[in-house]
């Protein structure tokens, strides 16, 4: 039993003796780093494109959709709609080919669209991870539109069918 006691004795005694070791211990202190990696950071290359309404008898819905420059194989697109119905979702989708000409082949599923915020609806942009996208765009022939059901809402020419409405390189 007395040899338990100074035992626990010893042990309190070396792990202060620990703590006391490492509390002294000066702490290294490290400036932060407020610089960014290449390709990271702000995103301002860009092209952003109207989208109309498609029905001239229904919700007047418009708005744009932007194509970010993010990174040398990362393109983030971002919609942004007006008027849409805050109980909906809306499937959006890139097509190939003009508007007018009517293409019911989709090269690009993009996010659903949230009625109540006329946003994405899972995140604030969609990622295109194709490293030509972005630079092939003003050669990209194709549209967007945004359905509810088999109807659409709104829709635009977006690539060599339409000049950007606001573009930063």
């Amino acid at each position: 039993m007395k040899y338990n006691i100074i035992f626990r004795a010893l042990i309190i005694v070396a792990a202060l003796a620990i703590a006391g070791i490492l509390a002294s211990r000066e702490q290294e202190y490290f400036e932060p780093n407020t610089t960014v990696m290449p390709g990271g950071g702000t995103v301002t290359t860009y092209k952003a494109y109207s989208l109309g309404t498609a029905d001239p008898d229904g919700d007047d819905v418009y708005g744009r959709i932007v194509f970010y420059r993010y990174s040398s194989s990362v393109t983030l697109v971002q919609m942004g709609l007006y008027h849409t119905d805050p109980e909906t979702e809306y499937v959006s989708e890139i097509y190939s080919g003009a508007l007018a000409d009517g293409s019911t082949t989709v090269s690009r599923t993009l996010d659903k669209v949230n009625g109540e915020s006329g946003a994405f609806v899972t995140f604030k942009y969609f990622t295109i991870s194709d490293a030509a996208f972005f630079d092939g765009l003003n050669d990209y022939d194709a549209n967007v539109k945004v359905m509810l059901g088999t109807t659409v809402v709104v829709a635009g020419d977006i690539g060599s069918n339409a000049a950007p409405v606001e573009q930063q390189d």
